[in-house]
């Protein structure tokens, strides 16, 4: 064969055949050269000094589009904006990488230690490179990358710092005063509520009217997607519940921390927060003299009984500044002078005390057995989802990689996107997400690609059926259909109920007087905000907006899924009172905003400064090159 094409070299047609092939080769060859490919061109370029290549950038909207966690594709996220977003976002960094370059800014390797350290770490608070890795497998970087990353982010941060530093004090206090005086004047109201479920039930429909109503709302009755799915999955909390872990071992490390298995005490208490040491001292003496802890504290601060309950706490879940004052009590029923904190003056009342003591090695084996097998557990993991995989690749089933490597294969016959079923429950035996979601992406008698859930159980599923959504007959959710009318008859009778007594009251007639035709009773509520603070439980929370656009002698109508609410004005408390928090939380808020304008301005600085070259052409052609190359 090599001899005849030896031959026929000589004929001129073919002389002229090889010139053609080997000029096409030669441009397919250096074609990205002649012409410019667009992996090496910019995406985004200041000054000609920091570039960002078409390749770089088109990861980094890769990494944007997973991080959604919705399943677009790359039109669809270039349609949303996504590519436009992460240039921006590039832009910004290479104008920070200019500005930091230029004043000499940058970060030390001990402080790049130090982040990596104190961001990835185990149950015993030691480095974890497990995890680490798992961190930049996950995001597509070498740990050079991350480093460049990292380096270049503290470099900004110091920028940003030396920009925003301050900001608290440039804040005027005339703006802080009233911003803190608009958001925490309090109104009281009396209220009358009508619970939509305490009213006489209405006439049952007749079939007519029912199935009107059923057609007009058969969507809302729709059954879900539901599907069948068999699954793989591996575990450390498994593996973890199998594993030995030697008495030895367990001992020694117990000797090594001992002091943190001491049983920490702990304090049932009442909290009452008062805006200053003077109303907190005066309210300490009165209960000192003999008054009731929850009366005092419900007169001076508006709190009720069920707001003063703080809990079962421990030192560190007391506010700052209060620990001391708590702990040194062990009395049930006594109470804390008045102590501060940086969310105002406090009153505690203990209502049971828990003292500490040292632990045993047999209080905390178990617990630490676990702690130490779980550790050890997701080590193991990697191995063995590895080998699921590997079985699954050489062409092996589930069923039989299942049998194989001793593995439970678990199986549901039906399983909507939201883990219920068609029997009503949710599943609780799942892998955590995104299972769900991969079972409801993934194409029917497919298997998924190995998945990892977010406590680090790794999951291989196939989906065995799909039951599409249906509308079912009338007949088959009657009673569900019967109990929403009925609900719906109460709740337009309680608005009207509502609608009534409000037209009584603004034509002169007491709201008690009003709230009596229908045996109603007028309650008085505790002062609110305009949020809703310190609304009643069980009120709807349109109480506090219709309160605050009343004037005095108004009434105002509110619904919600329960019923309807009547609220008239009573009384006005200016700027809280003494029961408004610190300025302190107003001030912040504003600094933040004076921050982020002056971030703002420097950013719109320097690029009015530097040369800023945007090119998305050059990510979409990619994009487009790499689809046709699939």
């Amino acid at each position: 064969m090599l001899q005849f094409i030896r031959s026929k070299v000589s004929s001129i047609f073919v002389k002229i055949l090889f010139v053609l092939l080997i000029a096409s080769f030669a441009i397919w060859g250096i074609g990205d050269t002649i012409f410019g490919s667009p992996a090496g061109r910019a995406a985004v370029e200041v000054d000609g000094d920091v570039r960002v290549t078409a390749v770089e950038a088109a990861e980094e909207f890769d990494r944007s589009r997973r991080r959604l966690g919705i399943p677009l594709t790359v039109d669809q996220a270039i349609q949303l904006g996504l590519l436009d977003q992460t240039l921006q976002n590039l832009t910004v960094q290479s104008l920070m990488v200019v500005a930091t370059n230029r004043l000499g800014l940058s970060a030390s390797d001990e402080q790049i230690v130090q982040l990596i350290h104190r961001q990835f770490r185990d149950s015993l608070g030691q480095f974890d490179r497990t995890a680490y890795q798992t961190f930049l497998a996950s995001n597509g970087w070498s740990e050079s990358e991350f480093v460049s990353r990292a380096r270049r982010d503290l470099a900004r941060n110091q920028l940003i710092g030396a920009v925003a530093a301050g900001s608290e004090k440039t804040v005027p206090d005339a703006i802080v005063k009233t911003l803190h005086d608009y958001r925490e004047e309090r109104r009281i109201a009396a209220a009358v509520r009508i619970d939509a479920s305490a009213l006489p039930a209405p006439e049952q429909p007749d079939e007519a009217a029912l199935s009107a109503y059923y057609e007009e709302r058969k969507k809302d009755y729709e059954t879900p997607e539901y599907r069948g799915v068999s699954w793989l999955a591996v575990s450390p909390q498994s593996i973890a519940q199998s594993m030995e872990i030697p008495e030895d071992e367990l001992r020694e490390l117990f000797e090594e921390r001992k002091a943190s298995f001491d049983t920490r005490g702990t304090r049932t208490v009442d909290q009452a927060l008062f805006a200053d040491q003077d109303a907190a001292g005066a309210a300490y003496d009165r209960i000192q003299a003999g008054e009731d802890f929850a009366a005092v504290a419900e007169e001076v601060t508006g709190m009720s009984a069920a707001e003063l309950d703080f809990g079962q706490v421990t030192r560190s879940d007391l506010p700052e500044g209060t620990a001391e004052a708590v702990f040194a009590l062990t009395e049930p029923g006594s109470v804390t002078e008045p102590v501060e904190s940086p969310f105002g003056w406090h009153l505690f009342r203990i209502r049971e005390a828990e003292v500490g003591a040292p632990a045993s090695f047999e209080d905390v084996r178990d617990d630490l057995r676990r702690e130490v097998a779980l550790e050890r557990a997701y080590d193991e993991v990697f191995e063995r989802s590895n080998a699921v995989e590997d079985a699954l690749a050489a062409g092996s089933t589930l069923e039989e990689a299942a049998r194989s490597l001793n593995i439970p294969l678990n199986q549901i016959p039906f399983v909507a996107r939201d883990g219920s079923q068609p029997a009503g429950g949710i599943v609780t035996t799942l892998p955590g997400e995104p299972f769900l979601r991969t079972a409801f992406e993934t194409e029917t008698g497919t298997q998924s690609t190995l998945t990892e859930t977010r406590d680090g159980t790794y999951f291989i599923l196939r989906v065995d059926g799909v039951e599409p959504p249906r509308i079912p007959e009338l007949g088959q959710v009657r009673p569900a259909v019967l109990a929403d009318w009925d609900t719906e008859q109460r709740l337009e009778r309680a608005e009207d109920i509502a609608d009534e007594i409000v037209a009584a009251v603004k034509a002169g007639t007491p709201l008690a007087e009003a709230a009596a035709e229908h045996d109603l009773t007028v309650e008085r509520l505790p002062a609110i905000t305009r949020q809703g603070q310190g609304l009643t439980p069980g009120w709807p929370p349109a109480v506090a907006g219709a309160l605050f656009e009343q004037k005095a002698g108004g009434a105002s109508a509110v619904s919600s899924d329960q019923g309807a609410a009547v609220v008239t004005l009573v009384e006005v408390i200016e700027g809280g009172g003494s029961m408004a928090g610190p300025q302190d939380q107003v001030r912040a808020e504003i600094a933040g905003a004076v921050s982020n304008d002056l971030i703002e301005l420097l950013l719109a600085d320097l690029e009015s400064r530097h040369e800023v070259t945007v090119n998305p052409g050059a990510v979409r052609q990619l994009f487009t090159v790499n689809e046709g190359a699939q």
